[in-house]
């Protein structure tokens, strides 16, 4: 899964240099500026993003089924990006800049791989905003 990075990227919108884990670009102030991509679902460019940390659930769950080694399993998916669209509340995982090209070198669309609907923006993200 794509981790967001400390690293200088061009905003999306209006091109200025931005930190890719920015969470609202200095100069215009759009969510996520250094993620490119869009939702799958109603193509709009508007959302933002979280991170996830440690499956709490996960390890609890795998202990009771693997035994002492269980906690290991909570840090499967850990860091990595899920953007939430602010139109229609649609979740999904960005490309990486190298997924775009799929079999045969053809471009396959910004859209990455579709996650859950949000009934509502998560609390820590509606902070942010």
């Amino acid at each position: 899964m794509y981790q967001v990075q400390s690293k200088e990227v061009n905003c999306r919108v209006c091109g200025k240099s931005v930190l890719e884990n920015a969470y609202h670009c200095p100069h215009c102030s759009v969510g996520a500026p250094g993620i490119q991509s869009r939702c799958p679902k109603c193509k709009s460019e508007n959302y933002v993003y979280h991170k996830y940390g440690y499956a709490f659930m996960r390890a609890l769950l795998a202990t009771c089924i693997c035994g002492p080694l269980g906690p290991i399993f909570g840090f499967v998916g850990y860091n990595r990006t899920e953007c939430i669209c602010l139109s229609c509340n649609q979740g999904w995982f960005p490309y990486q800049k190298d997924e775009l090209l799929g079999p045969f070198n053809t471009f396959v669309g910004e859209e990455g791989k579709m996650s859950r609907k949000f009934k509502k923006i998560p609390a820590s993200i509606s902070a942010q905003l």
